[in-house]
């Protein structure tokens, strides 16, 4: 039987939770990078056709709740295409720590999600897709820890600069 086979919906869950918050085994988790993090230093970018924090922040968001829709079969998310990457930028502290509450949801309400899931959806062909809901969350894992090891650099690199957007 494959490894991915045995990932029971606790595991995944543990498995998201440690990416999102702490305990991964790649390194800081989404949330740990963005602690201490105020709205100028998530708006900062190397150059300006990079993303900054915030926006990984809010794409992070959007691609939590997509993965959540799927699982329990709700509407496609309105927007059109670039939508998974929202504003480029923020005015307020208000709007950053909107972002970071809205990251925290999307994070929530899909783990709760994965943990009420029946055992036997999770090898489900999902909708439209080839891959499975196993196989999505896999995909959400991997690409969770790709966008915080971008937040990584870029904190490391906006803190060096003195933190102010360009």
């Amino acid at each position: 039987m494959p490894e991915t086979q045995t990932l029971t919906s606790t595991c995944l869950a543990d498995q998201l939770e440690r990416g999102f918050r702490g305990g991964a085994w790649h390194g800081p988790a989404v949330m740990e990078l963005l602690t201490g993090v105020d709205g100028p230093l998530a708006q900062w970018r190397p150059y300006p056709t990079s993303h900054s924090m915030a926006e990984l922040a809010g794409h992070l968001a959007y691609w939590l709740r997509d993965a959540e829709r799927q699982i329990v079969g709700a509407p496609h998310l309105q927007g059109g295409p670039g939508s998974d990457w929202g504003p480029a930028v923020m005015d307020s502290e208000a709007a950053w720590q909107a972002v970071c509450a809205a990251l925290e949801e999307a994070h929530g309400r899909l783990r709760t999600a994965v943990l009420q899931v029946e055992e036997s959806r999770f090898d489900e062909a999902r909708s439209g897709s080839d891959t499975t809901i196993r196989g999505l969350l896999m995909g959400t894992l991997q690409h969770n820890a790709y966008h915080a090891g971008q937040i990584a650099l870029l904190r490391k690199l906006a803190e060096a600069a003195g933190g102010r957007p360009s």
